[in-house]
Order: structure tokens, then C-alpha cells, then sequence
């Protein structure tokens, strides 16, 4: 029956997503550049952002970002630089990442993202997401299963073992969550960079936001937000 629902779910999301959607238009990311401690601009709701009708808030977190990604997508390998210097230069964020299941390789590639989160090797995303823009960049592809299974042996974990981890509740649930976050939402591409659980940044940003400073400037203001 869960496989059953998040098939459901999953084709009513395909018929609402437009799958990778252009990452949010900021410059290369200097890593030198942080975001300013203090906000001092103010930002318009429905030109730099939007509410989300139905919030993805986790209570017990004050200051967090929430991604829906894929793997795979090369918008979101190219977003990564300039959501981890955020990070960086604020480590009182918390990141937390949601990959849908849009599809057969998208629901692959997120039971291996959450194979790795679920079962205590979540340290191990940010390797697997370098793997996945090093073989697009190399081969114009995604990683095959043999590829996948050499990374999880180079990291000691049994890939037969994990190949069971995938098939479990908790991973199945969690890829559910995901798509239906993203339905109830109306979020029609990835990756999408929603602040506090309710505040969505739009990808397509305008003149006025066109460092990586002014985008920092607007996730400050935003985490500032009650």
C-alpha cells in the first residue's frame, strides 16, 4: 500500500513539476563572501519570495533552510557553491535537504540519499552529490549502479546490506513526504530553497539581487522574519 501511494503521488507530481529548474541567478561564488550580520534591506513578498500555503516548519529548529534537490540535477550541483558559503560563514543555519521521487531515477537516487541519511551516514550526502556532477562532467551521465556500489564499498558499507536499508519504511516515508511537500506547494522545479519552513526564495531573482551578497542579504532578512 506505502508503494502504491507514493507511485500515485509521484505521477501527480510529474504532472506539476518541470523537473530542474534554473538555480536562483547569483554570480560565481567568492567563498571570501559572507553574509551581513545585520539585514538592511527590506524585501518584497511576491518579487523576491513567496508564502507557502502549506509551511515545512521543524519546530524544533529557529534557523534553517529547507532544499528540495535531486541528485542528478545540474542546477542544484551548480546552487551547492553558493549554499554552502552561506553556511559557512553562518553555522547557526541548519541545512536540511528533501529529495523527491519523481520518476524511477529519481526515486533511486533519492533511497540512496536516504539510505545514507536514515541510517547514519548522512556525513557521507555531500560526497555522493560530488560523485554525481563528477560523472556528468566526465561522462554526460548519471551514476550507474556499479558506480554507486564502488562509493558506498570506498566508504566500508556493504552495498548488499544497503540495498535493504532502501527498501524500508522509513525510506519510503520520507520520499513521500518529500513529494507530497512539493504537490501540496505547487514548487515546480528543483532546486527550491524555502527559509524558516515557509518563506520560498524564487529562483528567478530580480535586478536587484544580483550578487552573492544581495542573495545573502535576502536569506538573512528572511531568517530575521517571524
Amino acid at each position: 500500500m506505502r508503494l502504491l501511494r507514493l507511485l500515485m503521488l509521484t505521477m501527480a507530481s510529474i504532472f506539476l513539476l518541470t523537473a530542474c529548474s534554473k538555480e536562483p541567478q547569483a554570480p560565481e561564488l567568492n567563498v571570501a563572501q559572507s553574509a551581513s550580520a545585520t539585514p538592511g534591506r527590506v524585501f518584497t513578498e511576491g518579487q523576491h519570495y513567496s508564502m507557502l500555503p502549506s509551511p515545512v516548519t521543524e519546530p524544533e529548529l529557529k534557523h534553517y533552510l529547507t532544499e528540495f534537490f535531486w541528485l542528478g540535477c545540474p542546477h542544484c550541483q551548480n546552487f551547492e557553491p553558493l549554499l554552502k558559503g552561506y553556511l559557512q560563514a553562518n553555522p547557526q543555519v541548519t541545512l536540511i535537504r528533501k529529495h523527491p521521487a519523481l520518476g524511477e531515477r529519481w526515486a533511486i537516487d533519492a533511497s540512496v540519499f536516504y539510505g545514507l541519511q536514515l541510517n547514519g551516514h548522512g556525513h557521507l550526502v555531500e560526497d555522493l552529490f560530488a560523485l554525481y556532477r563528477q560523472t556528468r562532467i566526465e561522462k554526460n551521465a548519471l551514476p550507474d549502479l556499479n558506480t554507486i556500489n564502488a562509493f558506498l564499498r570506498q566508504h566500508n558499507i556493504d552495498p548488499v546490506t544497503f540495498s535493504d536499508l532502501v527498501k524500508t519504511e522509513a525510506v519510503a516515508s520520507a520520499m513521500e513526504q518529500a513529494n507530497r511537500e512539493m504537490l501540496d506547494n505547487r514548487i515546480s522545479g528543483v532546486p527550491s530553497l524555502i527559509v524558516k519552513g515557509k518563506y520560498l526564495v524564487k529562483g528567478e531573482q530580480p535586478a536587484d539581487v544580483k550578487t552573492a551578497e544581495d542573495y545573502y542579504q535576502l536569506l538573512d532578512y528572511l531568517l530575521s522574519k517571524e
